[in-house]
């Protein structure tokens, strides 16, 4: 996945970066963290421009986002985790990656939608839950827009500075990832433990 990505991206240049990005907020399993880091690192080797791969990338994540919003108000919860449940794996999603994102933001609300966006996986799937439950466009827009800036100039610059150290670079990133994971299964494992044990005392 890694080498399709950074060959797409060096070969097409910002057309590639627009293409991904916008997809990136309407399927989980690309991840922004190499496009926009390898992005980075190409405005040193080429003529790409951090301004320019900030506003394009930018643009793109509302696009995608907005897309899978609407998509997401179409449908009830019941008729997507069916859906997910059917034909999921082909985009490597579960059933239980999507409640997972509607549980965060039943209970953490429009913060949720901010939170996430720093999140790996759960940053576009917070999306589905956004819809599902008709919150205001404005506010989701406005939230997404602020994470997205700031998770977007984040990888961005973050590829430029590390532009000499690409290898280490993807290992940290990787570890970002993998820390971002364990973080939300021990969350998981925490409130299913409180729920369990809210059982047994009644």
């Amino acid at each position: 996945m890694e080498q399709i990505l950074t060959s797409f991206i060096s070969t097409w240049g910002y057309v590639a970066i627009a293409i991904l990005i916008l997809l990136e907020n309407i399927l989980p399993f690309i991840p922004s963290e190499i496009i926009l880091t390898f992005a980075g690192l190409m405005s040193v080797k080429s003529d790409l421009t951090i301004p320019t791969l900030f506003i394009i990338s930018t643009i793109s994540s509302l696009v995608g986002l907005l897309v899978l919003y609407y998509i997401s108000r179409l449908v009830s919860e019941e008729r997507l985790y069916r859906f997910v449940d059917k034909y999921g794996k082909w985009i490597k999603l579960k059933g239980k990656d999507v409640a997972r994102a509607n549980d965060w933001f039943k209970k953490y609300g429009t913060l949720a939608v901010f939170i996430c966006r720093f999140i790996p996986v759960l940053r576009v799937l917070i999306t589905i839950p956004a819809g599902i439950n008709r919150m205001n466009v404005i506010i989701f827009m406005i939230l997404s827009l602020i994470g997205t800036t700031i998770w977007n100039f984040a990888l961005i610059f973050l590829g430029k500075m590390l532009s000499g150290s690409w290898d280490a670079l993807m290992n940290g990133l990787h570890t970002y990832s993998y820390i971002m994971y364990v973080i939300i299964a021990l969350a998981i494992i925490y409130v299913l433990f409180r729920l369990f044990k809210k059982d047994r005392v009644k």
